[in-house]
């Protein structure tokens, strides 16, 4: 007798189901969406990263040009020969006021002051601007509208809201008198006050030799041994002075990007005064 086997095949599967495939759409949106989320964050922080670059950028810049200039202030290069170089009152190192310095040096060390080694920095609107030359005599060293300026930012780019010059720091020392005596009060001195007023610098006057028109505030005077005496005729000072510099700005494009620093620049020419005479 002959038995007859039959097979039986079943096919596999062919195709999802509804349900399956609308689960896999599903976490394909989801993963779309949040490599979409993480690009466009990406995007976003290394916009504002190249903003904040920008902006210190621009700050840093001009910062550093303020530093490395303003600390020739006052030198002279003279080479010994011929009548010694001195600059007048204010004439090499003058804070006219909170937004405005003037200053000049001897770029060419011939021992004559000329109009392009007067210079200066001052807020103008929103830009920070440079002398680079001035021409018009005993007002260079006052008036911050004298001689040429050039802008060193840019408003388009980057908005300058805030820049102060002040003197906070600067000290005074009596030496010696005239005969180069030296006086019993040679580690007294003075200094200006701690605050973004003070913009006239220690041992200076404002005419003349003496220092009669500088008025000493008692709360700045600070004994080092003895007791305290005020400069007097044919006393000798050396005058140490520090810059203070206040800068602020922010992207003009984007008030939410700003920076702000403070810079102390140690002028390296002390201001030498002799009261009642003219130094040697």
């Amino acid at each position: 007798m002959l038995l007859k086997k039959t097979v039986i095949k079943r096919q596999g599967q062919k195709g999802l189901s509804l349900i399956e495939l609308m689960v896999s759409i599903g976490l394909g949106l989801l993963i779309l969406v949040a490599a979409s989320a993480m690009t466009v964050k990406s995007l976003v922080m290394n916009t504002d990263t190249l903003a904040s670059a920008k902006l210190n950028q621009d700050i840093d810049s001009v910062t550093q040009v303020m530093v490395n200039d303003i600390r020739r202030a006052g030198f002279t290069g003279f080479d010994g020969i011929g009548a010694p170089f001195r600059y007048a009152d204010n004439e090499d190192l003058n804070i006219v006021s909170s937004s405005c310095i003037l200053y000049a040096y001897n770029v060419n060390e011939d021992g004559v002051l000329d109009a392009n080694e007067k210079f200066g920095f001052r807020l103008t609107g929103s830009e920070i601007e440079m002398r680079t030359t001035c021409a018009a005599g005993n007002t260079c060293a006052t008036d911050c509208t004298t001689g040429t300026w050039v802008a060193l930012t840019d408003d388009a780019v980057t908005t300058i809201t805030t820049l102060n010059f002040h003197s906070s720091g600067s000290k005074c020392i009596s030496i010696t008198d005239s005969n180069w005596v030296a006086l019993g009060n040679t580690n007294n001195y003075w200094v200006t006050d701690f605050d973004l007023t003070a913009t006239q610098f220690p041992c200076m006057a404002t005419t003349g030799t003496g220092l009669e028109t500088f008025t000493l505030n008692t709360s700045d005077v600070y004994v080092g041994s003895g007791t305290f005496v005020a400069p007097q005729l044919d006393d000798r000072l050396i005058g140490s002075r520090l810059v203070n510099v206040e800068i602020a700005g922010r992207l003009t494009n984007d008030n939410t990007v700003t920076k702000a620093q403070q810079v102390d620049i140690n002028v390296r020419n002390d201001r030498i005064r002799c009261v009642g005479f003219t130094c040697p």
